[in-house]
């Protein structure tokens, strides 16, 4: 596994990655989710939980890894499972959608995979309001 450090340009994207290792965009950690993508599945994954102090630091990271990463590569399936969101991370979160349905749109293979617990109401009701409200294209998976 690649441990990406804020700044790094040369370990931006999967293709520079020859030995298919995943790249940890962000380690997980109590309060912040953990951000990693796997390049032999071209799959970015978002977990954990998601409450720091500066949600924009770590949104911004992702999105600058997500620009690098379509400046060379036209498909990405991304899957987000939070236990938890709150109301400045969701914010974040919402743009890092919405852009991502900009690059669906403009042809690139954007699949997004919303996951939530059987019994987690507020998980499910925040992935309905991206896709409903948002016209964000969520697949969304209920994890038993």
């Amino acid at each position: 596994m690649i441990n990406l450090q804020p700044g790094d340009r040369s370990l931006k994207t999967g293709v520079i990655n020859r030995n298919m290792e995943k790249i940890v965009i962000q380690e997980p950690l109590k309060n912040v989710p953990g951000i990693v993508y796997d390049p032999g599945r071209k799959t970015l994954e978002v977990t954990g939980r998601s409450i720091p102090e500066n949600p924009e630091s770590i949104f911004r990271r992702l999105d600058e890894w997500i620009t690098g990463y379509f400046d060379s590569e036209g498909k990405l399936t991304v899957i987000i499972f939070l236990e938890y969101i709150n109301s400045g991370s969701s914010k974040y979160l919402y743009e890092i959608l919405r852009k991502l349905t900009g690059y669906k749109h403009s042809g690139r293979e954007v699949r997004i995979i919303w996951k939530y617990e059987e019994d987690d109401e507020a998980m499910l009701d925040l992935g309905e309001h991206y896709r409903d409200s948002a016209g964000i294209p969520l697949e969304i998976e209920m994890i038993l």
